[in-house]
């Protein structure tokens, strides 16, 4: 336990500081805060230290020791008084004891029996203070466990749970401050949790806690309200429609003090009117289905269910002509023109009249990644089919995306194709490359064009030009030539005659091939010939 205070008040100076230096009282857990000659003094002493106990003279000049009980009783202090006195007269000690005086010692006394007083104070006081602590502790666990209980019987009237502690009398029993005819639900989402490309820092279990106390506070200066954490980002509260402020105004100002106060934003659904307990899960059904349309927005906003269900809504179409362009934009691996397609598509469902339900629009735009999908799946490997098999299943847990973040992740999966289809279509044309170079090899003596080469591997004369320039850095032509240049080097050491060999590389004229040959390699082939048969 800790140190005990003590006052000592007598108009005697001798008394006085004989009680305080003739017993050690640091040994026994008791500080002395002060003394007094005299009634005033003892009072101005008392109020300003509230000692825990108090040892004075029963009379005592300008005001009584029992004057001074009197009054400490009436401003409720707790000190406990020891009266000290030179009369012996009974009706002293009777009105001492009556007043709730702890002891009564006569003049002239022992420091033993002054010690021995106070001792019994200080377990009288240890008592009182454990009674206190074990009262206080009850009372925490019986709040703590009214309060859990209101908690669970409100988050059961939301959710409509079904037993029979949910009957309306419970409101009653539970204290429940609210006017149960006249009750609405709003949901409160915190911003950060859900929506695509962000994430909470390690603030994460702080906010919501700073959420609920600011929308609390907010609710509470103008109506009566009970604030609810459903999870961890995710709030709802009970609340009485207020006559002072605008049922729009005040949620404004829920919105508008998280702003600012606890630097995030929120978002709010708004349910309808509630007549009586029993109803509350309606309010806050329509108050789900409200926020349900952050779907639109990226946070930070205020809808109500009544405006909602009253907008004129024009159901979105799904643009079939556009989705054909968007395929064959994807076949060709062609990512510019798939994005350019894709914002046209988003941009007709975000210009449609009024908000369609989200679930509506999350179908069509999961409609659209699945015909993504259905584009490259006969295309691929096994492993590249897994890869975006992967990242749809990634799409359809994220429920909470919001309209932005479903094209943002659109975009990003129909890139994620492009790429796939781009390193196929140059695996293919390497291919195709491989293949006409090995046609080209065996039939160097028959008359290759541009249109029987492209034709052998079954493309088009211009596109198969271009990628075999692209594979190989040189001109078909430049190819041919090559082949036969380097096949002709061979023959001629191999001692075949020049026109044999003309003959067997496609060559009608012979001058002209002489001339190639020259061109290509410095000299006629004669001159090659020799230089290889005099080396």
């Amino acid at each position: 336990m800790e140190q005990l205070t003590m006052c000592v008040m007598d108009d005697i100076q001798a008394v006085v500081k004989g009680i305080v230096s003739t017993i050690p009282w640091v040994d026994h857990e008791v500080r002395i805060v002060g003394t007094a000659n005299n009634g005033e003094q003892g009072w101005s002493l008392l109020t300003e230290q509230q000692p825990d106990i108090v040892i004075t003279d029963i009379k005592m000049p300008r005001l009584s020791g029992l004057e001074l009980m009197k009054r400490a009783m009436d401003a409720g202090l707790r000190s406990k008084f020891i009266f000290i006195s030179g009369y012996s007269d009974f009706q002293y000690a009777q009105e001492a004891i009556k007043l709730g005086a702890f002891d009564y010692l006569l003049k002239p006394f022992t420091p033993e029996e002054i010690l021995g007083a106070v001792l019994k104070v200080r377990q009288v006081i240890e008592s009182e203070q454990a009674k206190s602590q074990q009262l206080q502790k009850l009372k925490q666990k019986a709040v703590s466990s009214s309060e859990y209980e209101r908690h669970s019987y409100l988050l059961g009237l939301l959710r409509h749970e079904i037993g029979g502690f949910l009957n309306e009398s419970r409101w009653d029993e539970l204290d429940i401050e609210l006017d149960s005819s006249n009750l609405n639900v709003m949901v409160i989402e915190v911003d950060g949790y859900t929506r695509y490309g962000s994430t909470m820092h390690l603030d994460a279990e702080i906010v919501p806690f700073a959420v609920q106390n600011i929308v609390s506070e907010t609710l509470n200066r103008y109506t009566r309200s009970v604030v609810l954490r459903e999870n961890r980002y995710r709030l709802a509260a009970i609340f009485n429609t207020s006559e002072q402020i605008d049922l729009s105004d005040l949620m404004e100002q829920c919105r508008h003090n998280v702003e600012q106060y606890s630097k995030k934003t929120i978002s709010i659904g708004v349910g309808t009117i509630a007549r009586r307990p029993q109803e509350i899960w309606i309010s806050y059904a329509n108050a789900d289905k409200a926020i349900s349309y952050r779907f639109y927005s990226e946070g930070n906003c205020i809808f109500q269910y009544a405006e909602l269900e009253n907008q004129d809504v024009v159901a979105p179409v799904y643009p079939l002509e556009k989705e054909k362009e968007l395929f064959y934009a994807l076949k060709c691996g062609n990512e510019s023109s798939c994005h350019r397609i894709i914002d046209d598509i988003l941009e007709v469902w975000q210009n449609a009249k009024g908000f369609p339900e989200p679930l509506t629009m999350i179908r069509l735009l999961s409609g659209l990644a699945f015909a993504i999908y259905r584009a490259f799946c006969d295309e691929i490997t096994e492993e590249e089919r897994l890869r975006l098999e992967a990242d749809l299943t990634v799409l359809e847990a994220m429920r909470s995306l919001t309209f932005e973040g479903w094209g943002a992740y659109i975009k990003h999966f129909s890139s994620m194709g492009c790429e796939i289809m781009d390193k196929k279509r140059l695996t293919d044309v390497k291919q195709a490359i491989s293949k006409s170079q090995e046609f080209i090899s065996m039939n160097l003596s028959e008359n290759l064009t541009l249109q029987t080469c492209a034709q052998s591997v079954h493309l088009s004369p211009s596109y198969f030009a271009n990628a075999f320039k692209k594979e190989t850095g040189m001109t078909l032509i430049q190819y041919i030539t090559k082949l036969r240049m380097e096949k002709a080097k061979e023959l001629l050491v191999a001692g075949v005659q020049v026109q044999e060999i003309c003959q067997m590389l496609g060559y009608e004229d012979r001058p002209y091939f002489s001339g190639l040959f020259k061109k290509y390699c410095g000299m006629t082939p004669t001159h090659f010939r020799q230089m290889y048969e005099n080396g």
